[in-house]
């Protein structure tokens, strides 16, 4: 009776480690995409509007907390993460409204912007906060979402601005993380002349292809039978050049696509050997462990 006992420990053992294994693995990978998240440092002490190393200025979204020292480093994370600190509620969304929607009353005044922000993040009510701007924000922001990167506004009549934001969050829990954004300026004069451009000629071309009908209208009865032969044998010219052209180009499209399929069926083919032989591996094993215990119960 021993001996099928020690043998059913033994197997229970070398499952358990199997799965310990496998969950080692997977903790494992999550370590190694925890270590490759991006990692930026502040360029100058202060919390209002300081500058980074990856060109993006931050504003502070967490009110009373320590401030940021040149070289602290930053974690970057989606708009998601700047959150109210006593609802929990995102409120990335209202702050990048803010910034392109309220671009003017963004860029005034430094101190009324922190200010605006801390009253999304931590329901900071100062006197310099506006209550006609904050419910302008928040109206805007519940009929449309700014994206993280390449909201476009356009601030007059020859430039626009693009739009990239971010959140930069620090490891310790007694510090300040920050509401980042860059703003790239960029001249729209040239698609103004394009635009002109291509209607001016437009215009010409026209007034070109007008005149040249009236113009060859008393020469064309004279010349419609030689202009006959003449597009009768360009028919078949053409006619004759086109179909080897159109045979050769399908041959090579059904040549780049066997090829293709040939490529993905190996990967396919690769990947499942992969698998497959880590699969039949354990089987193996459980079939050999399973087999000793038979013959241990048989032989008692």
């Amino acid at each position: 009776m021993k001996k099928p006992l020690i043998t059913i420990i033994m197997i229970i053992f070398a499952i358990t480690t199997c799965l310990n294994f496998v969950s080692a693995e997977n903790e494992t990978n999550i370590l190694r995409s925890s270590e490759s998240e991006e990692e930026v440092r502040a360029s100058e002490d202060g919390h209002v509007n300081i500058s980074f190393e990856n060109g993006y200025n931050g504003y502070c979204i967490n009110y009373g907390e320590h401030e940021a020292a040149a070289g602290q480093e930053y974690s970057v994370q989606d708009t998601t993460y700047a959150t109210n600190k006593n609802s929990g509620e995102s409120v990335g969304n209202y702050l990048k409204v803010y910034f392109v929607d309220y671009y003017e009353d963004a860029m005034r005044d430094e101190i009324v912007t922190q200010h605006t922000i801390w009253h999304f993040t931590d329901d900071f009510n100062g006197w310099r906060i506006d209550p006609i701007l904050i419910e302008n924000i928040k109206t805007t922001a519940s009929t449309k979402t700014i994206p993280d990167n390449g909201a476009v506004r356009q601030i007059n009549n020859t430039t626009e601005a693009v739009f990239d934001f971010q959140v930069l969050s620090s490891d310790k829990s007694d510090h300040q993380n920050f509401f980042a954004y860059k703003i790239t300026y960029r001249d729209i004069v040239k698609d103004i002349i394009d635009n002109a451009t291509s209607s001016n000629s437009t215009a010409s071309e026209n007034q070109n292809i007008t005149n040249a009908t009236e113009n060859t209208t008393s020469t064309e009865k004279h010349e419609n039978n030689a202009s006959s032969i003449e597009n009768t044998t360009s028919k078949e010219e053409q006619k004759n050049i086109a179909e080897p052209t159109e045979g050769s180009g399908k041959t090579a499209a059904d040549n780049t696509q066997k090829v293709s399929k040939e490529n993905n069926s190996k990967s396919i083919s690769l990947s499942k050997q992969v698998t497959g032989k880590r699969t039949i591996g354990v089987i193996l094993l459980l079939i050999v462990l399973v087999t000793i215990a038979t013959i241990n119960v048989r032989r008692d």
